[in-house]
């Protein structure tokens, strides 16, 4: 009997009703739970706009008030400084100029001149602009000068060439000589085509040897006179010094009488500058032939530029002369190369005969 009622009630038709019942409430509890959410947000809503809104933007059209209390001071700090600027470099520029007028009035060997060649010549290709000068020699008011064998397009690249230790190789320069007067060099500044002339010291030039290697070769071989010449070398590198340019003098004048060429040529370039002795081309010329005649070359390229000074002198006879002696001088073949006017190459034309 109580199984039966047990079945009886779980087979009873009200419990689908019971369960039925209940999933209607849970769909009205959860639709109130909803409305309740709806309207809790719908109630933060009207707080959060009776709350009042902040938009936050940067107006870049509105200065700094900082900017604005300063602003003429901060714009004569920029001023001031491009002013300080551009005026550094033109004081520079000036400083320049005037070294390289003042190199160029009193050269020396070893000056180094930055040549602007499109001003010289036109028919350059386009990566073709400047060219290094160096003066070889000084004659008078000759100055003998020989150009690099390279082109650089920039005026820069020259202080890189020195930078580099490329002014050390012996054919950086070329043999072609050049010879200018020194108010044709002054007229070369004048129009631009030497922009910057750079004097050595002690054969360097910011921190690199500018000379050869080969210029540091020396023969310990007794030569009479050579010890002579070298003492007035000396003293002439202190020649502004009261009595160094007299001491140099009779230092040249005694390796002179003992034959040395160099120390002749040194004694003839005094008389041809008027240097602690009177002025005179004819003594000049005396001895650089007798330097010429021990087939010194210098000498003889000397005695061609200073016989053209001198209206009685023949470049011809001097030729004639060395060729005699038997002196060798088969450079002088080279024309183009050693020759630097057209009176010298007549000169060697007239030799050969």
């Amino acid at each position: 009997m109580p199984q039966a009622a047990i079945r009886q009630y779980e087979e009873d038709e009200h419990l689908p009703e019971a369960e039925v019942d209940q999933q209607v409430v849970s769909e009205a509890e959860a639709e109130e739970t909803l409305s309740s959410d709806d309207s809790s947000s719908a109630q933060d809503n009207e707080n959060k706009q009776d709350e009042p809104y902040y938009h936050y933007t940067v107006d870049t059209k509105d200065p700094d008030p900082w900017l604005v209390k300063h602003r003429s001071k901060i714009i004569a700090v920029v001023v001031l400084a491009v002013i300080a600027v551009v005026g550094s470099y033109i004081l520079k520029e000036q400083k320049l100029a005037e070294q390289t007028k003042a190199i160029v009035a009193q050269p020396e060997i070893n000056d180094f001149y930055y040549v602007d060649f499109r001003v010289i010549k036109d028919n350059l290709r386009p990566a073709e602009k400047y060219r290094m000068a160096k003066v070889k020699d000084i004659t008078g008011d000759v100055v003998t000068i020989n150009f690099s064998s390279y082109f650089y397009l920039q005026e820069h690249e020259l202080n890189e060439a020195i930078r580099y230790a490329q002014l050390r190789f012996e054919k950086f320069f070329q043999e072609k000589r050049h010879n200018y007067k020194i108010s044709e060099l002054q007229a070369m500044i004048e129009s631009g085509a030497i922009v910057l002339a750079r004097r050595p010291e002690g054969n360097m030039l910011d921190g690199n040897v500018v000379v050869p290697d080969s210029h540091f070769e020396s023969s310990s071989v007794f030569i009479p006179g050579k010890k002579e010449n070298f003492a007035g070398l000396e003293y002439m590198k202190f020649a502004k010094d009261n009595g160094k340019a007299e001491l140099a003098l009779e230092k040249f004048e005694e390796s002179a009488d003992l034959g040395f060429a160099k120390g002749q040529v040194n004694l003839a370039q005094m008389y041809l500058n008027g240097t602690a002795v009177d002025k005179d081309l004819h003594e000049a010329l005396a001895l650089f032939k007798e330097a010429s005649l021990q087939a010194h070359e210098p000498a003889i390229l000397k005695y061609a530029i200073v016989c053209q000074q001198v209206e009685s002198c023949e470049i011809a006879d001097f030729y004639q002369e060395l060729v005699k002696s038997g002196v060798n001088i088969e450079f002088t073949k080279q024309v183009d190369v050693r020759a630097t006017t057209k009176a010298f190459e007549r000169a060697l034309e007239d030799a050969k005969k």
